[in-house]
C-alpha cells in the first residue's frame, strides 16, 4: 500500500486512535484493517445494543406505569427513587424545556439514559422492594434462575459498558469475550421480548464479521491500494525462524495466545501430498499470510525465509 496514503489516513483519524491498533508492533496497513474491523464490528452490534436498550427502558417503563397506576410515575413523590434517578430525570425535562417540547411521558421516557434504567437492579432497588417487582414483570420470560438482582445488575452494566465503547468509537476488536457479550445481549432480548429475539437474528451481522477477521480488510487492501512495488528482503536481513511444534491448529484469525505469545491473525495452511512431495524434492513453497507477508517454507538444510 502507498505509504503517503497510509500516513494520510493516519493523520485524518489521528496517530493515537491508530497506534492502539499496533501495540504489538504490527506494520501499518495491518494496523489499518484492525481499525476497520474494529468500525465494522461496532456496527454490526448497533443493531442488538440498539434493541436490548430500548426494550428495557419499554418494558420498565410500561412495569413502572403498572404499578403507580400512571404514565407519568417519575413526577410521583412515593416513587422510591434514588437521588441521582430524581436528578437524571430533572435533567431529561429540562433539556425538553429547553427545546420547547412538551412534556410527556414518551419524551421523557425516551430522553431519560441507559445508566437510568439499568440502576433499576442496584442495591437501593432490592432494599426497596421495586427492583424484585420490575424484574417480575419486565422479563417475564427469563429463567427463574436468571431472575436475580445481583446477575442482572452486573449483566446490563456489562452491556452498558460495551454500548458506551461502541457509540464513543473505542476499540473493542481485542476483547477476547466479545462472543459471549454478544450472545449475552440477544439472551435478554429474548427474556424481554421473543418476537424481539427473533428480529435481532434477522438484523445480526456480528458473527459473520468477527469470524471473517482481518482477511476480508487486508484483500480490499490488495484490491484498491495493491503495493506499487513488491520488495523483498535479503536473506541475511531477516532474523531466523522459530519453528514449534504444536499439537493441533487454533483459531488464528484474532489475537490469540500462541506458542511465541500473543499474536494477531494469521493462517493455517494444510499441505497436501503433492505440497509435500515438492518439498522433498528440495522446492521451497511460498505462503501468502493474509496478503500481509510471505513465509518460506523449506527442508531442513536449505535456506532461511524471508518475508515479503
Amino acid at each position: 500500500m502507498n505509504p503517503y496514503f497510509l500516513n494520510q489516513v493516519g493523520s485524518a483519524l489521528a496517530v493515537e486512535r491508530l497506534e492502539a491498533y499496533r501495540q504489538d508492533g504490527a506494520e501499518p496497513r495491518a494496523a489499518l484493517a484492525r481499525y476497520l474491523l474494529n468500525l465494522a464490528l461496532c456496527e454490526s452490534l448497533y443493531s442488538p445494543l440498539h434493541l436490548a436498550e430500548v426494550a428495557l427502558r419499554n418494558a420498565l417503563h410500561h412495569a413502572l406505569s403498572v404499578r403507580y397506576g400512571t404514565e407519568s410515575w417519575y413526577d410521583a413523590s412515593h416513587v422510591p427513587l434514588t437521588p441521582w434517578q430524581q436528578a437524571t430525570i430533572a435533567d431529561a425535562q429540562r433539556r425538553l424545556i429547553d427545546r420547547r417540547k412538551p412534556i410527556t411521558a414518551g419524551r421523557v421516557v425516551a430522553e431519560l439514559t441507559f445508566g437510568f434504567w439499568v440502576s433499576f437492579f442496584n442495591k437501593w432497588h432490592a432494599r426497596s422492594g421495586l427492583g424484585f417487582f420490575l424484574v417480575k414483570h419486565a422479563f417475564q420470560h427469563a429463567p427463574r434462575e436468571e431472575r436475580d438482582l445481583a446477575k442482572l445488575d452486573a449483566r446490563w452494566e456489562q452491556i452498558r459498558a460495551l454500548r458506551n465503547r461502541v457509540f464513543h468509537h473505542e476499540r473493542i476488536v481485542h476483547y477476547t469475550d466479545l462472543e459471549a457479550q454478544h450472545a449475552d445481549i440477544v439472551r435478554v432480548i429474548g427474556w424481554i421480548s421473543p418476537e424481539l429475539h427473533e428480529l435481532v437474528h434477522v438484523l445480526d451481522r456480528f458473527s459473520t464479521i468477527r469470524q471473517g477477521g482481518l482477511r476480508p480488510w487486508l484483500d480490499q487492501f490488495a484490491h484498491h491500494w495493491p503495493h506499487a512495488t513488491p520488495v523483498i528482503a535479503p536473506a541475511t536481513a531477516s532474523p531466523a525462524a522459530t519453528v514449534v511444534s504444536v499439537p493441533e491448529p487454533f483459531a488464528a484469525w484474532e489475537g490469540v495466545e500462541t506458542p511465541f505469545g500473543h499474536r494477531w491473525g494469521g493462517d493455517v495452511f494444510r499441505l497436501s501430498p503433492a505440497h509435500l512431495a515438492e518439498l522433498y524434492a528440495g522446492k521451497t513453497l511460498a505462503l501468502d499470510v493474509q496478503n500481509e507477508y510471505v513465509a518460506f517454507l523449506t527442508t531442513a538444510g536449505k535456506g532461511g525465509s524471508h518475508g515479503g
